[in-house]
């Protein structure tokens, strides 16, 4: 991993470039693990899942490579947390891998994302993953077709400590169809399941082949403080 902390990272929000893949899948509901405040969103039993790969190229504010697994769509159904209707559904990011410590540390502490440093290794259309929490992925990807400009946004709902976190990205992006190769998956991380029993849509994926998005800040909904039960006094009456 690229050690990159000289100093601490920029506050959002972000002006990011780059390009990168995201390839939907759809899992069964029942093996995607999320926090107790949440609900998966499902039909049929089955959610929508997303692995997506960024390469953040200059002028960003940090120049890295992100993997994400972004296991199912949510809902916060936790009364003890004030939600606006506007948030929701949102994916929620299961695991998620990253080559800078800046962004590292930027992800856990902006939204309460899950993290962990990571080694990158590309050559052409073919990324290769080793993380330090032992997972390991390998795909490659072939473009295929026409490009079309679109509007694009990422969004996800976390749970940080005592608050519900949303993070946003949006922008536009150069996009166009793809077909893709899972060459090597291995994790033993329980968050990792629901990917495991994936359903494929084959042949189906998208190429980023350039992007422009700003990373909004952090939209934080606290815990009710009424919610929030006091500890039983340990003094007698």
């Amino acid at each position: 991993m690229k050690d990159n902390v000289s100093g601490p990272y920029p506050k959002p929000p972000w002006r990011t470039y780059g390009n990168g893949l995201a390839i939907p899948v759809i899992v069964p509901a029942r093996d995607v693990e999320v926090p107790e405040e949440f609900s998966v969103v499902s039909s049929l039993w089955r959610t929508i899942g997303m692995l997506v790969y960024l390469e953040y190229v200059q002028p960003s504010p940090m120049v890295h490579r992100e993997l994400i697994w972004l296991s199912a769509m949510v809902r916060c159904t936790d009364r003890s947390y004030r939600v606006p209707e506007s948030i929701g559904p949102k994916y929620y990011v299961a695991r998620m891998y990253g080559d800078d410590a800046q962004s590292v540390e930027a992800a856990r502490r902006e939204w309460a994302l899950p993290k962990t440093p990571a080694r990158f290794h590309r050559v052409g259309n073919r990324i290769e993953v080793d993380a330090e929490d032992g997972t390991h992925v390998a795909f490659s990807w072939k473009p295929r077709g026409f490009t079309f400009n679109l509007p694009m946004q990422i969004s996800s709902l976390q749970r940080g400590l005592g608050r519900v976190v949303c993070f946003t990205s949006e922008g536009r992006a150069e996009v166009q169809l793809a077909t893709y190769r899972l060459e090597a998956f291995e994790s033993e991380h329980p968050e990792w399941a629901s990917f495991q029993k994936r359903l494929v849509l084959p042949g189906v994926a998208s190429h980023v082949r350039s992007f422009d998005m700003t990373v909004r800040p952090a939209l934080e909904v606290p815990r009710r403080i009424e919610s929030i039960h006091p500890a039983p006094s340990m003094v007698g009456g």
